[in-house]
């Protein structure tokens, strides 16, 4: 279990985290959401220690905290951060930073290979990093986290770079993970992707919390369709009190409390806007970025 509480950064006049606080458990995938220099990166760096907030606390399983050097070194047994590209050894094979990493933090290399394996990096893995391309090298560098095996792992952009037959791969990867009971942060820019295996997304916006989406949970359905801003102004007035106009083109109104009779007159007068594609469902993570980011 993490658990932070009234988290506050600030530098100099700018605050990046202003009182933040959420629960997090084992085998959960969490995903983390917000424009570049909104507070992700700084938010990493306080749960693992490397950035002490000017206010609030972090607690792992409900007694370790950020108090002595003891509980300080305990903590770093327990958790990894996804390694940057720039930090990899040019001379060195795919398979000695994956038991570089696992003997750091595991105390074992029993498992490498297995992981290796999963992966499918066995054409390359035991050739120098300097032959690797980009798609190689990141999958490098999410084998050497897995093979760290910490309960808790924050992933930054760990899909960076990667082709669609990777990123399913890694995400089928992240399920496993999850299933053995880590608890894993994965900041990513690919949002639909994180619907696929995150068990919830975290909309981080001023320095807070703005949206938490759980996707394991039944959420509320709408009618979707995609207008301009001419069209949407010509029907707003007409529209329930609870719709939502997302981003200047999305129109979205809520169907839960709906019967199908009225649902039914809704889709048939929609349809009338033909060259529009018209869906059901619930709001994804795009739409929701849209929302919370996109929005004037």
């Amino acid at each position: 279990m993490l658990k932070l509480e009234n988290i506050s950064v600030k530098y100099k006049d700018k605050v990046v985290l202003d009182n933040l606080s959420f629960e997090a458990n084992s085998g959960e995938i969490i995903g983390l959401v917000a424009p570049n220099g909104t507070g992700k990166t700084t938010l990493f760096n306080v749960i693992s220690n490397f950035l002490k907030p000017n206010k609030g606390r972090v607690t792992f399983n409900e007694n370790l905290q950020y108090k002595t050097e003891r509980k300080e070194i305990s903590i770093h047994k327990q958790l990894a951060t996804f390694p940057d590209q720039g930090d990899l050894f040019e001379e060195l094979t795919g398979v000695d930073h994956m038991k570089l990493y696992a003997n750091m933090w595991k105390g074992s290399t029993k498992h490498v290979k297995d992981i290796y394996e999963q992966l499918q990096m066995e054409s390359y893995v035991k050739k120098k990093v300097k032959t690797y391309s980009l798609g190689m090298r990141q999958r490098l560098c999410f084998a050497m986290i897995a093979a760290a095996d910490t309960p808790i792992m924050l992933m930054d952009e760990v899909m960076n770079g990667l082709d669609i037959a990777n990123v399913s791969l890694i995400s089928k990867h992240l399920m496993k993970m999850k299933q053995d009971g880590k608890l894993i942060f994965v900041a990513s820019h690919l949002l639909a992707n994180l619907d696929l295996y995150a068990d919830r997304v975290l909309y981080l916006k001023a320095g807070d919390i703005v949206h938490q989406q759980s996707l394991n949970e039944s959420t509320e359905e709408y009618i979707k369709l995609e207008l301009t801003l001419e069209q949407y102004e010509k029907m707003k007035y007409t529209l329930p009190d609870d719709h939502l106009y997302i981003a200047e083109r999305l129109c979205c109104i809520p169907i839960a409390n709906m019967d199908m009779e009225t649902q039914k007159e809704w889709v048939e007068r929609l349809s009338d806007y033909k060259e529009k594609e018209l869906t059901i469902g619930p709001l994804g993570t795009p739409e929701y970025y849209e929302k919370y980011f996109h929005e004037k």
